[in-house]
């Protein structure tokens, strides 16, 4: 079985998460990603901040991480943006089966 996971991250507005999550989907990179409005709360630069924000979660395999997090890179404007990684350990196999043929490139 392929290693489906996920992948995380922020950015600063949806108009930002849109062609980001777009540009995934359209390289086969990701199979799905899901974009979500969210508030968050952390320290930077030795300030409280709260921001709102888009969170997406991207279903990807693992042979396509390295080139997800650097087309993340390219098209995001956070300094340090958050991108985690979180392996698949289970889930409706035909969603994961689906989920690599979608990866495949």
């Amino acid at each position: 079985m392929t290693e489906e996971l996920v992948i995380i991250f922020s950015t600063a507005s949806e108009s930002e998460a849109s062609p980001i999550a777009q540009a995934l989907v359209m390289q086969h990179l990701a199979a799905c990603v899901n974009i979500l409005p969210v508030t968050s709360v952390y320290r930077w630069q030795g300030d409280l901040c709260r921001d709102h924000e888009h969170l997406l979660i991207i279903k990807t395999v693992q042979k396509n991480v390295e080139t997800v997090i650097r087309e993340i890179r390219k098209l995001h404007s956070y300094e340090l943006p958050e991108m985690v990684v979180i392996p698949v350990t289970g889930g409706y196999l035909p969603y994961l089966e689906w989920v690599a043929a979608e990866t495949r490139t």
